[in-house]
Parts: C-alpha cells; structure tokens; sequence
C-alpha cells in the first residue's frame, strides 16, 4: 500500500524512533502531504503545532511533522486503551453515581441495531457477534454487553461531574471522550443521532414509532436538577446533548471504520496491480540488465583494443626513435671514416711527394759518389719503403672498412623503411580502434537514454497507479456518505416520532432524581467531614514527605558529586585515548609520508638514471648551444620552489598567521622580515622564469650562459634547507644569505631581464605578495611594541608615570584599532593575491593600466612597515632602558616617541593640530579603501588579458635542431655530387699548391742541409775526441778479448779432453740432440712440442764453464752493439737533421742492427754475415727467447681504451682526434706483429738447432 493512505492511530517507524500517526494532510504553504506523529521518546520537535497553529496534541518534545518518503516502515494500528481507564469513570457511581460510561455507547449502539418491534436494549447483546472487528478496535464489547437488562441504574450517571470528563478525555479510550463536536440539531429540539454502522456497509434500520419500553425511561432524570428548578425544557436540553454526544461518537466511528475498509480495499488493489505488472517489469528489468551488460563488455572490450592500439603505437613510435637515433649515430661514424679516409689520402699524398723529394736528394748524393752516404740513403730508402708498405695496407684495410659501413648502414637503411611501413600500418589500425571507440560510446549513450525512458515509464506507471488508487478511495468515500446521509435522515425521523413520548419519561425520571439528590447531599455531608480528617492525615504525611525529600536531596548532592568524579576521570580517560589515537595517526600518516618520499626517491632516481641514459643521445648541438640555457630556466623554477618551501615551513613552525593575533616578540618580526625577504627571491626568480618560458630562441640562448655564474646560489639555499631538515634553522644567517642572493639577482635583473613584457602576471602578483607581508610585518611590530609596553606594566618593581592620562585610551586602543585595520587589510591582500595567483595560473595577467595601482599599494604600505618597525625599536630600546635603571615607566615618553615615529614615517602635512594617531590610521584606511577599490576591477574580465600564442623557445629550439639534422637521401645524392666537384677543383689547386710548395720545400731542403753541414762541422770535432777515447777503449777491449779467447782456448781444451774421458763420439751427438729438445720444451709456450726425454749432462764443472764462457761472450757481444752504435751516430743525426713531415704518420720503431739475430725481416738477416752457431750461443737465444715468450704470454690481451675514453670525455661525445699508436686496432696490430717475429725467432732458433744436430 503507498504510502499516503496511512490511516491515523497506526504505529510507524521513523529515524529518530517509533510513534503514532496523529493528523495528516497538508501542512501550510509547504506543497505535499505530511502526517502528524506523536513519538514514544522525546525525540521530537514541537508539540503538534507548526507556525502556530495546533494540528493534533501531544507533549513538548514529542510531536514531529514528516512527508511519506521519512517513514521506514508500518507496524500495525495502535492498541486498545487498556482498562485501567476506566476504573476513574466507575469509581464514582460508589459515591453517589450508578452509571459507568460505556452505558451510553451501548445505549446509542443499541438503538442502532434495535428492531421496530422490540426494545433497544433486547437487541444489543447481538452486537459483538456481528462487529467484532469494531468492538476490538475500541475497546467497548464484552465489558459494556454484559449488562444488556440494567434499567434505572445506568441512567443514574447523567451527572454534572460525569459530562465535563466526557468531553475532554482523548478520544481514543473510551466512548463517551468521543463527543467531541455534534452536528447542529433541528429547531424543535430533538437530537439527530448520526450513527455510523460498525460494518459500514449495512444499513441500520430506524427506531420503532411505538412507545419506548421502560428500561429506556431512565435517561429522563438529570444530576442537575438539584442545582437548577425541576422544569422540562433544561432537562431536553440536557438530554439531546447526550444524544449529540452519542452521535458524535457513532459518526467518528463510522469514519474510522469507513477509512479502515477503503485502506484494505486500496491496498487489495495495489497488490492486484503490483502482481500483474511485476512480471513485466521483471522481464524488462532482466532484458535492460542483459543489455547494459553486453554493452559494458562491449566497452571493455574496445577500451582493451584502444589500449593494445595506443600500446603498439608506442611501441613503433619507440622503435622509430631507435632507429632514427641509429640512424644518425651510424650517419656520424660514416662521416667520421670519411673524414680519415680524406686525411689519409692527404697524408698519403704528402708522403709520395715527400718520397719523391727524398728520391731526388738521393741521386744527387749518389751523384756526388759518397758511398758512406749511400749505406746510409739505403738504410732510410729501406725504411720509406717499408712505411708505404704499411700505409699502403692501412688504405685496404681503411677501404674494406668504409665498404662494411656502407653496406651495413644500407641493411639498418633498409630495415629503418620497413619500420616506417609498419608504422603506417599501426596508424591505420588506431584509426580503425579509435572509430570503433566512438562508435561503442554512442552505443552506450543509446543503451543509457533507452534505460533512462524505461525507468521514466516504470515510475509514470507508479504515479497513475497511485492517482487510480486514490480517485477509487474518493469515489468510494462519497457512496459511503450518501448512505450515512439516508440513514441519518431516517434516524432522524425515528428520533422526532420517539421525542414525546421521551419528554414524558424525563417528567418522570427528574421526580425521581430530586429524591436522589436529597440522599446524596446528605452523603456529601458525610464526606466533607471524612475530607478534613484526611487534610489533617495528609498535612502529615506532607511533612514526611518533606523530611524525607529532604534526606533524598543530600543522597542526590553526593551522588552527583560521585558521578562528577567519575565523569571527570571518564573525561581524562577518554583525553589519553584521544592522544593516544591522535599520536597513531600520525604514525600511520608518517609511515605513508616515509612510503611516499620512497616512492618519489625511487621516481627521482629512476629519472636521473634515464637522463643519463638519455643524455648521451641528444645532439651535440644540443649540448652546445641549448644546455645552460634549459639549466638556467630549471635553475630559476627550483629556486623559486626551495624559497617558498621555506617560507612554508617556517611559517608553519611559528605557527603564521595565527600568531599575529598573540602576543609579539623580536622572533616574530624577524622571522616576518624573513619571509617577506624569500617572498621577493621567489617572486624575481619566478619572473626570470617566466621570461625565458616565453621569450624568443636567440634570447633564450643568451640569457642561458649566465648560468655557471649563478649556479653557486643554489648551494647556499639548500644548505638552508638542510638546516631546516634537522632543526638547526638560523634565521639570521639565512635573512644576510637571501639579501646577498636578491642583491645579485636584482644586477641581472637591471642587466639582463629588463624591458620584457611576458612576465606581467609575475610582476603583478609580486607587487601583491610584498603588500601582504609587509602588512605581516606591521602588524608583528605593533604586536611587539603592544606586549612590550603590557609586560612592562605588569612589573611589580616598575614605578608607572601615566600624567594624568588614561594609557587605555591613548595608547592601547588606537594600537588596537591599527591592528584590527590591519587585519581588514590583511583579508583584501589575500583575496588580491589568490586572485593574481589564479590567473598566473591560468597564463592570464591584468591589464598593464592596473600596474600602478598595484605598485602604489606596495609602496604605500612601506612606510607604515617603517612606521611600526621605528617605533617597536624605539619603544622597546627605552623599556629596556627603563628596566635596568629602574627608572619610572612614562606614558608621555612612549606617546613622544610616537609622534616622532609618525611624523618620520607617515607625516602629519596635514593636521598640524590633529592626533598623532590619526595620519596612520588614514594611511590604513586609504591602503583598505585602495584594494577594495582594486578588487573589484582585477576581478572584471574587461581587465584581465589573455597570454597566448608564445611558445616556448625550447619547443622553437627542438624543431630546429631537427631539421639541421634532418637528412635528405637526394639533397645528400646533390651534396656529395658537389662535393667530388668541389675535391676536384681542391686537388687541381693542390696540384698546383704543391708544386709551389716542392718548390719551397726544396729551398728550405737545402737550407736546412746547409745548416747541418755546419753543424756536422761542429760535431766532427766532437766525435773525433770521442773517436780517440772509444779506440782507447776498443784497445783495452780486445786486449781483454784476446785474453778472454786464451782463456776460453784452454778451457775448450779442457771441455774436450773431459768429454773424450767420458764419452765417445756417440756421446756428443746425443748430447746436441739434448740441447734441441730442451729448447724445444723451453719454447712450448707458442708451440706444443713432444720431445724425447734425454738429460743433459749433469756434471757441475762443466755448467760452472759454461756459464763463464757465456758470460764473455754476452761481453764482446755487448761490446760489438757498442762500436756499431757508435758507427751509426753520424747516420742518425743526419735522418734528424732531414725536414719533419708535415703531418707525420706513426710508424713502428726501426729494430736495432745487431747480430743477436733477432730481427724481423729477411733483409737485414741476409745482409748480416753468418757465424757457425755453438752451443753456448744456442742456450743463450733460447734463454732470451723463452723470456720474451713468457713476457707476452703473461702480458694482457685486452685492449686499452681508457685513453681514447678520455679524450671523448673531454670532448663531451664529440669528434676527437686520437694518434695511431693509441687507436684499438693498432694494439691489435702491434700484438700480432710481436706475435708472428717470436715465432720466427722461435723456426730459426729450431733450424740452428738442428743444423748443428
């Protein structure tokens, strides 16, 4: 059943508790139907009044006006009145009255169900078993029905005392209360009893025309005819309203039944309609469901698609950035091969015309005949030639080179177009996923609207359900009024017929009541007496009362006292929990603070290793031109951050600006000046950011190299930071750091960052961020000199000097007043600032024409700071003066130091007469009406412009470097056609260029020959004393020699004659064969080798000689290096004395002429004359030679590339030039060159061996 055709009586739940529906309808001018309920609690809000008018009645506090919508749920009607009602209406007949109150109802019910031929009162036992519903519901069956045959004593209780009780007791417990209100009665007199059928469906038939039967007779006496004269018209009158009284009740009845009866009717009806369309609205609640489900599948489907899509959109774009950047890194070592393969062909031409030169000098030597000459031009024409045989080795391999790079940058070319063709094919493909997004968006707006209509029509459908429900109910209250009418009118002429023969009853009845009357004054009487003994009885049990009431008030006091100790115990209990949740939370909440800073240290981390993986791919151009600049604007934005990082924090810490309305101290002023200083800082920087966000490229670039200069700065600040970090802040050092910092950034703003535009928003906000702190520090410094003068005067041991002036009045209030104008101003320059804040935010900015309105604002506000700062200094300078001579405090002091602050600062121009005072607080008042004034007009959008269209230089900047380094396969194909024109013109100027220089070359050839015959001249002399001491020498030399050889002869000799001893001619072949296998083993390290095991001779005589003998001739061998090498002076200081190279090539050392054999080339061991080899001397090389193969076994294969490392590092990943030696390949070459001249020794020293085997 809906929810509106509550009936009253019936028990609801509610938020706020249960109660009872006591009225409903419509509630003043509020639209909608409200119920009045009367709550079991006093949860409530009224009385059952609202606007003061009473809707129903009920206690303070517990009546409560709700919609339909408030009510959770109905728990059935109210129950019966229970019976102990009743006992109040029946007690009295014991007194004098013999009637309860139902009797009535029967009487009247009676009536209602009496047959023409029978009396009332025969009939109405009948009635409980034809309304059983009724009778329950009101509580008047069985205990009224029980005395149906009662004639003369129910009629007794038509008393005076009995009506009044009727008429004001609630209408719901017992049915004479119900009399309420009557309909009017006809002019005759006769009572119209409107009666309503318990059934309310059956008609009730009329009263009998006959004479009443006698039990209806006894009604006629009235209580009242002891007060009034017995006459026959009071007691009619007494009589009919009873009878109104009865109808009242009856109708009220019938109305109740009525409403119960069309509340099931609709209720039977909206079951029907809500079992046959809930079906239906199953069906396509499941149907909408299905659909609204597939259609999220279908969303989630293409989502997934999109995703996939934009993933491998990603993914190629990535793969194209790859190979681009391969592309370029391959393009750029191109160009580098190129470029030695160009100075390799230079080099090589310069030797052939330097071969050439050498060749020409050389026939003209060999013209003049000198063969000590021609030794020498062989030797260095053997070295020129080896040295083009390198070079010439080095341009095949350069050439093998160059053709590798080529074909592998056309593979990575070709490779590079085929990503190319798979990424046109991801497009196409998101296009696709994109176009089937928006088409299963539309879809789901559909599936949205068709759900949308569907519930619209559901709960149209409700709303005409619930207006049939409710025009049926109408309808059917209108029949049950017509037929309530036809029987009233029925009773009514029912009632007319039995009216005189009533009247003559009640003639009867009132002579038999007067009797009646007389016994009960008679036993009222008796009871007043009975009364003034229970007044005395009760005057006493009063002071009982009293006494005892008394005694309960002091139980009461202490425990109340108990339950305050209790309460205050509770309370600290309760204060401990709350800390000791206020400290968990903030554990937890550090504990996601410290999990966050993890996080973000992990983000940075990862961002800073992906910038210096990153880094190294960005374009040299970049890191050239473009870098300071990027650092010097990420420069400008940290600092700008770190400054209002600790301005946040240290207003924090000294809890800002709630502090200003405490009391002052230095800290506070200082700590505002402070603040006001970073402010500035950060405003400038940001304006410096600003500029280089939107200025030009050529700006951005030269306003970047200021960088290195400035970057210093930031160390400063951070070191501040981290002081914040550990709580070690100083603000002083801090406050002389940042005016330092704004003193040089103030230089570059003058030098470099003057006479731009773009940063106007910054500019502005900054005027207003200075107005706001600076009125912080006025209002610290008239909060410092406030609490300074307070303290003083709360000093016992300070004498006070006012002068017969109020300090109140002359110097606290008007601080006061400076204070609390100080905060209004304080309140328009935080809305001025938030709303530049937005639009700086917004990259708006106001109009320029609003700037000098803004900078007088900053300026005027100056001089009240300077006002208040002169005089806290003042103030508490004399104070502290006053303390330590302990000297009287005077007002008229303080108040002078006022006027001389005031008229420094402020100026008293005006009012030569006028309070000191009053300059600053017009000043104050001037700066309030000024930004109010400005706070409306920045807040017009005619004054603010938009800042669009600037584009960062550094996007500017990105698409430049791109195209400089974008490369075109034809605009390529046209550069190097160029380029070979443009070599062959350069070699043709060559061709004749070197002509001139072979020219020149020559002349300074012969110059320089000239010049070393001289010094030949010179050295001549030299090497001719050198020549007399070296044959000195040679002289003791082979004078030694011979008698070393004498000595090496006998012990030959000796060595013979032992071996003869012990063994034959045998012997000494296996022996040879010995000294092979062991330098054979000793050699293992490069080749593996099997030899037999046969042991050398172990006599120790013959290894001690041996030993000697390879000492002397190690000693001659030494000898024989020394006289070549003095032989060979006069050739190298000639090769030195020859021209250098223009750009010479690095070439391996030319190996030492000595007899050692171990030379790498062929040539110079043909050329060597050939001794027989010894044994002595094959030990000896393979000695050497064992060492040396140990030397580079154990030396390491990995190549060196720490130098050419650090060359790049200098160079910052530029081009670099690198000498031969030290290039990779080079080390490779000069290993395997060692290499393969051990391995010849190595076949050499093996063939001697086995010669002499």
């Amino acid at each position: 059943m809906s929810s509106l055709n509550i009936p009253n009586g019936t028990i609801v739940e509610l938020p706020v508790g249960r109660g009872v529906i006591r009225w409903s309808g419509s509630l003043g001018d509020k639209p909608g139907k409200f119920f009045g309920v009367e709550l079991y609690e006093p949860n409530g809000k009224n009385e059952g009044a609202f606007e003061g008018h009473h809707y129903f009645r009920c206690k303070p506090n517990y009546g409560l006006f709700v919609r339909s919508s408030n009510i959770k749920a109905q728990l059935g009607m109210e129950p019966p009145p229970p019976p102990t009602v009743r006992p109040v209406a029946v007690a009295r007949p014991s007194l004098g009255h013999q009637r309860t109150p139902s009797t009535g109802v029967g009487r009247s019910n009676s009536l209602r169900t009496a047959s023409p031929a029978s009396s009332v009162r025969s009939n109405s036992p009948t009635k409980p078993t034809a309304t059983p519903a009724r009778t329950s519901r009101l509580g008047q069956g069985s205990p009224v029905k029980k005395t149906p045959s009662i004639s003369l004593q129910p009629r007794k209780s038509f008393s005076v005392r009995q009506s009044p009780n009727s008429d004001v007791s609630p209408p719901n417990k017992t049915t004479p209360p119900r009399a309420a209100a009557s309909p009017t009665s006809p002019p005759n007199g006769i009572p119209i009893q409107r009666v309503s059928s318990p059934l309310s469906g059956v008609a009730s038939p009329s009263f009998p025309a006959t004479p009443p039967s006698p039990k209806f007779t006894p009604p006629q006496p009235r209580p009242v005819s002891p007060l009034v004269p017995t006459t026959t018209r009071p007691s009619d009158e007494k009589e009919l309203q009873e009878l109104r009284a009865k109808i009242r009740v009856l109708e009220i009845n019938r109305a109740d039944d009525a409403r119960h009866v069309r509340e099931l009717e609709a209720r039977l009806a909206d079951a029907e309609s809500f079992v046959a369309l809930r079906p239906k609205l199953q069906a396509k609640l499941t149907s909408q469901q299905t659909e609204l489900i597939n259609s999220k599948r279908e969303l989630a489907d293409s989502q997934q698609l999109l995703q996939l899509s934009e993933t491998r959109v990603l993914d190629g774009q990535e793969m194209l950035e790859m190979t681009m950047l391969d592309k370029e890194m391959a393009e750029e070592r191109a160009e580098m091969a190129e470029a030695e393969l160009e100075d390799i062909k230079e080099r090589l031409a310069i030797a052939e015309v330097e071969l050439e030169v050498y060749k020409e000098s050389e026939a003209l030597d060999n013209e003049e005949g000198n063969t000590s000459t021609v030794g020498k031009e062989s030797l260095a024409y053997i070295q020129l030639e080896k040295q083009n045989e390198r070079l010439k080795e080095a341009l095949l391999r350069l050439r093998d080179m160059t053709q590798e790079t080529d074909l592998d940058q056309r593979r990575k070319i070709s490779e590079l177009e085929k990503d190319i063709g798979s990424v046109d094919e991801l497009q196409s493909q998101y296009d696709s996923s994109v176009i089937k997004l928006a088409n299963a968006e539309i879809q789901i707006e559909d599936l949205k609207l068709q759900l949308d209509d569907a519930l619209g029509a559901e709960e149209m459908l409700v709303q005409l359900t619930e207006r049939n429900l409710m025009l049926g109910e109408k309808i059917e209250e209108m029949r049950i009024t017509i037929e309530d009418l036809e029987a009233l009118k029925e009773l009514s002429d029912e009632l007319e017929e039995n009216h005189v023969e009533t009247e003559k009853n009640l003639h009867e009845d009132l002579d038999a009541k007067d009797m009646q009357i007389q016994e009960h004054l008679r036993k009222i009487e008796n009871l007043e007496e009975a009364c003034l003994d229970l007044e005395g009885t009760i005057s006493q049990f009063r002071d009982l009362v009293v006494q005892l009431q008394s005694e309960l008030d002091n139980l009461r006091m202490q425990t109340q006292t108990a339950q305050t100790e209790s309460a205050t115990a509770a309370s600290q209990t309760a204060a401990m929990m709350s800390l000791n949740l206020k400290l968990q939370s903030s554990a937890a909440k550090n504990q996601a603070r410290n999990v966050e800073l993890e996080l973000l240290r992990l983000e940075a981390r990862e961002s800073k290793e992906l910038l210096g993986i990153v880094q190294p791919y960005l374009p040299q151009l970049y890191v050239e031109t473009d870098s300071d600049a990027t650092s010097c604007y990420l420069f400008f934005r940290r600092v700008a951050h770190k400054a209002d990082l600790i301005n946040s924090i240290v207003a924090q810490t000294q809890g800002l600006p709630e502090a200003l309305n405490g009391p002052g101290s230095e800290a506070l002023v200082g700590v505002c000046d402070l603040r006001a200083r970073l402010a500035g800082l950060s405003t400038l920087c940001k304006r410096f950011a600003a500029i280089l966000r939107k200025c030009d490229v050529q700006t951005f670039l030269d306003k970047g190299r200021i960088y290195p200069e400035i970057a210093p700065v930031e160390r400063r600040i951070d070191m501040h930071i981290d002081l914040l970090r550990r709580d070690e802040f100083r603000e002083m050092e801090c406050a002389s750091d940042i005016d330092k910092i704004q003193a040089q950034f103030d230089h570059l703003d003058g030098k470099y960052f003057s006479g731009f535009d773009s940063e106007l928003g910054e500019r502005e906000h900054g005027y207003l961020v200075s107005f706001d702190f600076d009125l912080d520090m006025f209002a610290a410094a008239v909060g410092l000199t406030k609490t300074s003068i307070q303290s003083v005067l709360n000093e016992d041991d300070i004498g006070l000097d006012m002068a017969g002036m109020n300090i109140e009045t002359e110097l606290f209030e008007p601080l006061q007043k400076l204070l609390d104008k100080g905060r209004s101003a304080k309140n328009i320059s935080r809305k001025l600032t938030k709303r530049l804040e937005d639009l700086v935010n917004d990259s708006s900015a106001v109009k320029p024409t609003m700037v000098p309105q803004m900078r007088s604002l900053s300026n005027s506000v100056q001089k009240l700071v300077d006002f208040a700062i002169t005089l806290a200094k003042q103030i508490t300078t004399h104070l502290s003066d006053v303390r330590a001579a302990k000297s009287a405090f005077q007002l008229k002091t303080i108040l002078g130091y006022v006027k001389q602050a005031t008229t420094t600062t402020v100026g008293m121009e005006a009012k030569i007469d006028a309070s000191f005072w009053e300059p600053i607080e017009d000043a104050l008042g001037q700066l309030i009406k000024e930004g109010s004034e400005l706070l409306p007009m920045i807040m017009e959008p005619e004054k603010i412009m938009k800042v669009t269209g600037i584009i960062a230089p550094w996007v500017t900047r990105v698409g430049e470097i791109k195209a400089a380094l974008a490369v075109n396969v034809e605009a390529e194909r046209k550069v190097a056609q160029l380029n070979d024109e443009m070599q062959g013109l350069v070699r043709s100027l060559k061709t004749k260029d070197q002509t001139i220089q072979e020219s020149g070359v020559k002349i300074e050839l012969m110059e320089r020959r000239m010049e070393a015959v001289k010094k030949q001249a010179d050295t001549i002399v030299d090497l001719e004393s050198e020549l007399t001491k070296a044959r000195k020498q040679e002289r003791t030399y082979e004078e030694a020699m011979e008698q070393l050889q004498a000595d090496l002869d006998a012990l030959e000799q000796d060595n013979v004659k032992l071996k003869s001893m012990s063994t034959g001619h045998e012997r000494q072949g296996m022996s040879a064969y010995a000294i092979r296998n062991v330098l054979i083993a000793w050699l293992g390290s490069v080749q593996m080798v099997d030899p037999e095991p046969v042991a050398l001779d172990s006599n120790l005589e013959t290894s001690h000689l041996l030993e000697q003998l390879e000492a002397l001739r190690g000693t001659v061998r030494f000898l024989r290096n020394e006289n070549s090498y003095l032989k060979g002076q006069d050739l190298i200081r000639e090769i030195e004395s020859l021209p250098p190279l223009r750009e010479p090539i690095a070439r391996s050392p030319t190996p030492p002429l000595d007899p050692s054999g171990q030379s790498d080339t062929d040539e110079s061991d043909s050329e060597r004359p050939t001794s027989p080899p010894t044994l002595r001397s094959l030990t000896t090389e393979s000695k050497l030679l064992y060492r040396d193969v140990i030397k580079f076994s154990t030396s390491p294969r990995v190549v060196d590339l720490s130098a050419m490392n650090a060359l790049r590092k200098e160079a910052n990943g530029g081009k670099v030039w690198v000498p031969k030696k030290k290039l990779p390949a080079q080390h490779i070459l000069d290993r395997k060159m060692e290499a393969d001249r051990l391995s010849r020794r190595m076949k050499g020293l093996l063939d001697r061996a086995g010669g002499m085997a």
